[in-house]
């Protein structure tokens, strides 16, 4: 049995999984990180030319409506997906190229980007919500062997979460994950943002 008294509860041992599409980064808490502490990145493309996500857990404090032919500050939810272009507006969705043409498969059930003005008018419809589309201003990115290297030095673990867990605007998927990894894990669950304020 593992002595206790000699883990340190916050770092990271490596789990071996692979930063692949469709999977999760779990970053190190209280890493100090101006961008990522704290956070779960959703992986929607990973190559030998780099990888790109998206911050699942980081909302931007403004809202928006979506409609065609642009954005406006209005209701609908806005997340922070990564100092990358923060510019941009991105999304991922439910829906599928079929409805959604130009959708790139992530994962079974979720898909990223396409055609933005019929993202637009699907919402208008009424026909997607927010548990079918994520929008995110800007994205995580890592050029070639970037992220290995910080997995390496235990920055980040490699997750999954259910797709449906993905898309709820309302979970909280620092907690799902955490719970996820399981053993020693779990005390991650309720960590205060800061350490201090405990």
């Amino acid at each position: 049995m593992e002595d206790l008294k000699n883990i340190d509860l916050l770092s990271i041992d490596r789990n071996w999984l692979m930063p692949e599409a469709g999977r999760i980064l779990i970053s190190k808490p209280f890493s100090g990180d101006e961008y990522f502490d704290k956070s779960i990145v959703y992986i929607t493309e990973s190559n030998d030319k780099g990888t790109v996500g998206f911050i699942l857990n980081k909302p931007v404090l403004t809202h928006m409506d979506v409609q065609r032919g642009g954005i406006k500050s209005g209701s609908w939810n806005l997340w922070f997906g990564g100092p990358v272009r923060s510019d941009y507006i991105y999304f991922i969705h439910t829906a599928g190229p079929d409805i959604i043409p130009g959708s790139l498969k992530v994962a079974d059930g979720i898909y990223w980007g396409g055609d933005f003005n019929m993202v637009s008018q699907k919402i208008e419809n009424g026909e997607l919500n927010e548990n079918a589309v994520r929008f995110f201003l800007g994205y995580s990115g890592w050029e070639k062997d970037q992220l290995e290297k910080e997995i390496n030095e235990k920055f980040w673990m490699v997750g999954k979460l259910e797709p449906s867990i993905i898309m709820d605007t309302d979970a909280d998927v620092w907690k799902e994950a955490v719970k996820n990894l399981g053993g020693r894990y779990r005390v991650w669950e309720n960590l205060p943002p800061d350490p201090l304020l405990n």
